[in-house]
């Protein structure tokens, strides 16, 4: 990125409500965020209040708009304003002597703005490059919402530039996931960071272990058809599997013809971007595996998907 806002071309969907997505830095960035306050829920000023429940209020962006309520939530709710996670994120990658002027960043935001995706992606220090010569990137991903339906979730993982996947792999998902309440501590934030950076070496490893392992057309057969379809279904292991064995994403002729997941009629979609013609390797099922995780729409599921990938490979060990 050049560090200018942009328009990105990325959407997704949180709780049937869609989400677009911009880049820039921080500075730029924050500025779209809007603040929100907890208000007495009740019907107008005149009138009685609910001593059981309170409301979320979205407060002016610009002087076009008007405060406009975004949900109910109980008396113990705790808010934690978007900018105010985003700011303890930052506080985190800073304590690791690690400049934020020249960040690439990138917001999600539902239309009102009650939920926010922040991305933050590492200085190229931290990239790896793996054999093929396909660069990932290191990025911090945190979700929050201000009405109470989602967690705080903040956990570190990996971009490949190539296609846009990715992947969250076990040695760095030192993550939060905090409920909303007055246990919600956001100064945990700062040092969950910190502790997940230590294991960014170990990452790596796995990405080395991975791509030393070889793969066989049967023994993936198997896989995909077992650990592979229990965790994510047929359809998607169907994908998986083709990605693997041809470099190419389909789609089912007959989504209800019976057998197995790699036994399926398929029809050939497009050629997976940075995907070899043959899955060598664990690395290239990874990536097989987080083109799928990647293309789900649903932004919550997406990041659980990608988070899951490094489970799944390690069951190539039980097939």
């Amino acid at each position: 990125m050049d560090g200018s806002l942009q328009i990105l071309n990325q959407t997704g969907r949180w709780r049937a409500r869609n989400v677009n997505y911009w880049g820039g830095r921080w500075e730029q960035i924050q500025k779209l965020i809007p603040k929100f306050t907890i208000e007495d829920f009740r019907m107008d000023a005149s009138t009685p209040t609910n001593p059981y429940l309170k409301t979320i209020v979205r407060q002016p962006n610009t002087k076009a708009e008007m405060p406009i309520p975004v949900g109910v939530v109980s008396h113990s709710y705790s808010l934690a304003q978007h900018a105010e996670v985003a700011n303890k994120c930052f506080e985190g990658i800073n304590s690791e002597n690690i400049k934020l002027d020249n960040l690439d960043c990138e917001i999600g935001l539902t239309d009102l703005g009650e939920w926010m995706n922040l991305r933050v992606y590492f200085p190229k220090d931290f990239d790896h490059t793996p054999s093929d010569g396909k660069t990932i990137r290191l990025r911090l991903e945190c979700m929050n919402s201000v009405d109470g339906s989602s967690r705080l979730v903040i956990l570190l993982g990996w971009f490949r530039f190539v296609c846009s996947n990715g992947l969250v792999i076990g040695e760095t998902k030192k993550e939060i996931r905090a409920v909303h309440n007055e246990s919600l501590d956001l100064e945990k934030i700062p040092e969950a960071i910190s502790d997940a950076m230590k294991l960014v070496e170990s990452d790596v490893i796995r990405l080395n272990n991975w791509e030393a392992k070889t793969v066989t057309n049967d023994k993936l057969k198997d896989w995909a058809n077992n650990p592979l379809s229990k965790k994510w279904g047929k359809k998607a292991a169907c994908r998986v599997f083709h990605i693997c064995d041809s470099g190419y994403d389909v789609d089912f002729v007959d989504p209800f013809a019976p057998g197995e997941a790699t036994e399926k009629p398929i029809k050939k979609l497009q050629r997976v971007p940075g995907s070899p013609e043959k899955a060598a390797n664990l690395y290239d099922v990874s990536q097989a595996m987080s083109w799928v995780a990647t293309s789900r729409n649903n932004t919550e599921e997406r990041l659980d998907w990608q988070s899951s990938i490094s489970e799944i490979i390690n069951k190539f060990a039980t097939v």
